[in-house]
């Protein structure tokens, strides 16, 4: 079977703003795609929607974009299980299996627009459980368990326990942070390691994460979907473009199908010395024309990431980039971020860089303190002094006085 995997939609997305229709547009492209690519089915991993509660307007359009998958058709049959229960599910267009989001998590007792769209059957909405595709002799079996909160993340996946089924093809769905993919160890933002993800999946695919990777884990395939809109301008999410993924479930093959339409994305991190006023607009004209030379169907996106020090005197309020924001507000929707250290704290971390340098080891600093120590008594250089710190640091005290006495 072929399957079409995609995440992230976040529809509503900048709902009182100038993108507003770019969410609910990207999501027709992906179903689309799915249908002139005839998949059997898609999957997606979750943040559906940009707000928890969206509005009226927002649902509204957003059935009138999952509307389109009914052109579709599907030749396989549907079963869902879960609690030990079996349901054959009645599916009608091309379907869309989703689990939940964070951007979508309201706790177990309240109904969220997933709900509504499930009813609706717009989508088939899988949560801690899973769905049986069948056609011919193939079997596909989707795993999926929505957004938990990160702290219980870990806990919620043990307990959950997905068993894959032998002789099946075996999807994991999910949608959470893991520790490779952020710098900060906090288990409030993530309790998940790659490592501690449940072998014998074919492929497992995670939402949140808007940049798309695709890498080898054991015998599975993992894969970061990415999102269908840039809610955010990330240097990782301006390598790749957005799109479709296809994962064939006899050859376990994945493929990528970019939207023909969609906007370009740039990020800059521009490093600055004792920078004026003048410098940082000037650096900020050359990449924002730079970037603006190539052909633009849509609005770009462009983010400048500016770091390093100002010139003595100037402080980060004292930059204002008003001049630059208005003059190409026309032409590209642009994001200043200003991450400048003070001359006094960049000497300080010169230091500890220097310090950091020639710093000797734990093991060579004690080596120089033991021989500078013995070097102001009697003993001079009557015996091996490395011999006498290595029984010392393996704390042997009375084999190293023992060496000492017999020296």
């Amino acid at each position: 079977m072929k399957i079409a995997v995609f995440s992230d939609t976040h529809l509503g997305f900048d709902e009182k703003g100038e993108r507003y229709s770019e969410s609910f547009e990207n999501l027709g492209q992906a179903i689309k795609i799915a249908l002139q690519g005839e998949a059997d089915f898609c999957v997606l991993c979750g943040d559906i929607f940009d707000a928890p509660v969206p509005s009226h307007n927002v649902l509204y359009r957003a059935i009138e974009s999952f509307s389109l998958a009914k052109s579709g058709s599907s030749a396989a049959s549907f079963v869902l299980e879960k609690n030990s229960e079996k349901k054959a599910l009645q599916i009608s267009g091309l379907p869309l299996i989703t689990i939940h989001g964070n951007h979508e998590f309201r706790g177990k007792e309240t109904k969220t627009a997933l709900d509504v769209l499930n009813l609706s059957g717009m989508i088939v909405y899988l949560h801690a459980g899973k769905i049986i595709a069948e056609k011919g002799n193939e079997r596909v079996c989707v795993f999926g368990l929505g957004a938990v909160p990160e702290k219980r993340a870990l806990d919620v996946l043990h307990q959950w326990n997905p068993v894959p089924e032998k002789g099946a093809c075996n999807l994991l769905l999910l949608h959470q942070t893991f520790k490779e993919f952020i710098v900060i160890d906090d288990e409030m933002v993530a309790t998940l390691s790659l490592d501690d993800l449940p072998e014998g999946f074919d492929l497992i695919v995670n939402g949140h994460l808007h940049w798309a990777n695709e890498q080898k884990l054991r015998e599975t395939t993992f894969l970061l979907a990415g999102s269908t809109i840039a809610t955010s301008i990330k240097k990782l999410e301006c390598k790749t473009p957005k799109g479709v993924f296809f994962f064939d479930s006899a050859s376990k093959e994945l493929s990528f199908t970019p939207f023909p339409r969609q906007r370009k994305m740039f990020y800059h991190k521009v490093l600055l010395d004792s920078a004026s006023q003048e410098n940082i607009l000037g650096e900020c004209r050359s990449a924002i024309e730079s970037d603006l030379r190539e052909k633009q169907e849509m609005k770009p996106l462009i983010r400048i990431n500016l770091k390093g020090t100002l010139k003595k005197g100037l402080s980060s309020a004292d930059i204002d980039l008003k001049e630059i924001t208005e003059a190409y507000s026309g032409r590209a929707f642009l994001s200043v971020s200003k991450n400048f250290l003070a001359d006094s704290f960049r000497k300080k971390i010169s230091e500890l860089r220097e310090l950091q340098k020639s710093r000797l080891s734990i093991v060579a600093m004690g080596f120089d303190i033991l021989e500078k120590n013995l070097k102001e008594t009697d003993f001079g250089g009557a015996f091996d002094l490395k011999a006498i710190f290595d029984l010392l640091a393996e704390d042997e005290l009375e084999k190293a006085l023992e060496k000492v006495s017999h020296s």
